[in-house]
């Protein structure tokens, strides 16, 4: 537990030791670290011809059908979350993905329904690392949304939340909109919840930053401007909203 005063009802209980913890402090919590997730190779048995993954970790608020995402191939893990108050709630870490397994995650988080709103709740997702995916190369892409795409595509980064403010090199911790403090991945907490009321925007929302990730990766550092990376982001954004929608209209006709 940490130093914090807190009053028991903002303190968590921990069935597997026993312990007390707190939002701020579940990191530290002796159980934090115990369910690491055993992460399959995507790429296992096919050639790789760009290294892109994502990964989402779903976080659920409240009482939700556990077995469906536990017994799911695509779901490595899950455990506890101190930001979550609500009985029930769980995060879930998924496997390395690809944009070949980007329909059927979207048909699982379809099928994600909760007893609560989920306001508390994020989605964040993981991209792989290369030397040309820089922290400050994301803040510009993200910086150059409106509020509208930010919307159609699940970030929160324009909203009051504490856990994703985007602040010019600020790129570490639990309440940036970028975490670059992950080995292999950067963390973007800008996302929100995934269930079935925002499944709707995550293929857009991995299209954006499938695009944009090939476009850092065309580019060594520090080989791009400023105004061309925002001007790729609103062009990137735009044609992965467009190209969901019209899909997403596609599968309503009969």
């Amino acid at each position: 537990m940490c130093d914090d005063r807190l009053c028991s009802d903002c303190q968590e209980y921990c069935e597997q030791c026993d312990e007390r913890y707190c939002p701020y402090c579940y990191e530290r919590h002796a159980c934090a670290n115990t369910q690491d997730p055993c992460y399959r190779d995507p790429y296992e048995g096919r050639p790789v011809r760009e290294p892109f993954t994502f990964g989402l970790e779903i976080e659920v608020d409240g009482n939700h059908d556990t077995d469906m995402l536990r017994n799911h191939r695509l779901i490595a893990g899950w455990c506890p979350d101190g930001s979550l108050h609500h009985d029930g709630s769980l995060e879930y870490q998924s496997e390395p993905m690809t944009m070949s397994q980007l329909t059927e995650i979207r048909r699982l988080v379809e099928r994600i329904a909760t007893d609560t709103d989920n306001t508390l709740s994020g989605g964040h997702m993981h991209i792989s690392r290369t030397g040309r995916q820089t922290p400050a190369r994301w803040y510009w892409a993200l910086e150059a949304l409106d509020g509208t795409q930010c919307e159609a595509l699940n970030m929160r980064h324009m909203t009051d939340t504490r856990w994703c403010e985007l602040i010019h090199g600020d790129y570490c911790g639990k309440d940036t909109a970028i975490n670059d403090t992950h080995r292999h991945t950067i963390e973007f907490r800008t996302f929100g919840p995934w269930h079935h009321d925002t499944a709707g925007r995550l293929d857009a929302a991995v299209h954006y930053m499938h695009a944009m990730w090939r476009f850092f990766q065309k580019f060594p550092v520090p080989k791009l401007k400023t105004r061309d990376i925002q001007a790729m982001s609103r062009v990137a954004a735009t044609q992965a909203i467009n190209d969901t929608n019209a899909t997403t209209a596609g599968r309503g006709r009969i």
